[in-house]
């Protein structure tokens, strides 16, 4: 079977480049990459706000942040204070539930929800932890969780959610967390001379770049500056790169809201209260709205393409505006290795062949017809298919294995989402360098869901 690209550009609708004139971005995670430090901060901050300013017990400044624990894209249940994965039919993996810092058995998971398909009105509690900052609060839910567990006290799951996403708004909002990256860029920034590259290659192609941001100007261009700083020109500015330059853009409300722009002068830090009627280069603003954003632009929906890391936040509003739409999943690049790796490989083959011969076994014999020792190859085939779903799963994340797959294979409810907001996904968006500005990108044919996921088929071991 063929390996996948790590660096590859993976196609859930059909995408022609040359159709392309503007590109627009994000900054978190999608222009500036972070060291897995950065987590680590979050993480300190968002506990010290809960102690100090919350009231929650000093203890809770002895947690840690663990970076083997959490995956992107759980859910929490803000009604039973489960954390969890969910399959792309919205059913509770077997084997990641979480309440606290404990995995529940199938038997607790039924005990609590039933069954483990999440309907319709259980999903209304269930919140999505979908961007990459979702690593450092979905740890932090856990081990505040567990805390009230292990104390034997009493306490509403709804409320733990609502003071860790006050928490990590707050060292957002209040530029704890800004302060903190710009203080030691070295530490949480990586420098990156290829997005440069490609930049400037859109450039020279004609065109044209914009910049779209809920992060404040002066973050953002500390960040870029130290990212980009060995390889531009001392003279040149990375402002020069983009047409148009949006901070602190309050998305997703930018897509829905009348919010006007406003112009932010650098010199003197504030906003200037003249009506903003077009957009200048070497020109910062703040706010805005989509609407006025494409009447001053004239920018006509499928000729833009915008690249974010939240599939929310970033991409679900630009997808209803008729922007094509490309996800940027750092993660992806290990997955895919790991999927390449000769271990995985087999082990997923062993597991597809011990499927099978479980199926046909319990075809062929009734319960009341098995012999003894159809009973213990049964027992026998089991016990190997869950060590290689274990060994499949660990392959990737000891809690909860795979970002985008389940521990049998399928694809998991966060590679519904990406299927569902993402024309296209990759881990970088400079991996586009590898295809040309004219290339048309076409949805596999023989892809079922996730054109990055190679199934082997166990009729690759038969003789």
């Amino acid at each position: 079977m063929p390996k996948m690209n790590p660096k590859g550009i993976y196609v859930n609708k059909s995408l022609r480049l040359d159709k392309l004139q503007v590109y627009g971005f994000d900054y978190d995670y999608t222009l500036a990459h972070y060291s897995s430090a950065l987590q680590t901060l979050i993480y300190d901050l968002a506990k010290e706000y809960m102690v100090n300013e919350l009231r929650y017990p000093e203890i809770c400044m002895e947690f840690k942040y663990d970076p083997s624990f959490p995956i992107r894209g759980l859910y929490y249940d803000k009604s039973k204070g489960c954390l969890m994965k969910l399959d792309f039919f919205g059913s509770i993996e077997p084997d990641g539930c979480y309440f606290g810092r404990r995995r529940l058995s199938r038997r607790e998971i039924r005990d609590v929800y039933g069954t483990r398909h999440i309907g319709r009105d259980q999903a209304r509690s269930l919140v999505g932890l979908m961007d990459f900052f979702c690593f450092s609060e979905a740890c932090l839910l856990a081990d505040i969780v567990q805390y009230f567990v292990d104390a034997k006290l009493e306490f509403d799951a709804s409320y733990i959610y609502e003071d860790v996403i006050r928490a990590i708004d707050h060292v957002h909002r209040s530029g704890r967390v800004h302060r903190g990256i710009l203080s030691d860029p070295h530490r949480y920034l990586v420098k990156n001379g290829t997005m440069l590259s490609f930049l400037k290659m859109l450039r020279e192609k004609g065109k044209k770049l914009f910049l779209l941001t809920n992060s404040p100007y002066y973050f953002v261009d500390g960040g870029m500056r130290f990212m980009l700083q060995d390889s531009m020109d001392c003279r040149d500015s990375w402002m020069e790169l983009f047409d148009v330059v949006i901070a602190k853009a309050n998305k997703p409300q930018f897509y829905t809201s009348d919010h006007p722009f406003r112009c932010y002068d650098m010199e003197k830090d504030k906003l200037t209260f003249t009506k903003v009627e077009k957009f200048l280069p070497n020109k910062i603003y703040y706010h805005g709205c989509l609407k006025s954003f494409l009447q001053i632009t004239k920018w006509k929906g499928p000729e833009v393409i915008y690249f974010g890391d939240h599939l929310f936040s970033d991409l679900r509003g630009p997808s209803k505006a008729g922007w094509r739409t490309a996800a940027i999943i750092h993660e992806l690049e290990n997955e895919i290795r790991i999927q390449n790796g000769d271990n995985y490989r087999w082990e997923q083959a062993k597991f597809h062949i011990i499927q099978e011969l479980l199926g046909k076994l319990h075809a062929t014999a009734a319960n009341s017809m098995r012999t003894s020792s159809c009973n213990l190859l049964l027992e026998e085939l089991n016990g190997e298919r869950q060590k290689a779903r274990n060994m499949m799963k660990t392959m990737f994340n000891k809690s909860f294995g795979a970002t985008f797959l389940t521990s049998t294979g399928q694809e998991s409810a966060f590679a519904y989402n990406i299927h569902q907001y993402a024309d296209v996904y990759t881990s970088k968006p400079e991996n586009f360098l590898l295809h040309s500005t004219e290339a048309w990108l076409h949805v596999p044919y023989d892809v079922k869901i996730m054109p990055h996921h190679v199934k082997i088929p166990s009729s690759l071991f038969n003789t």
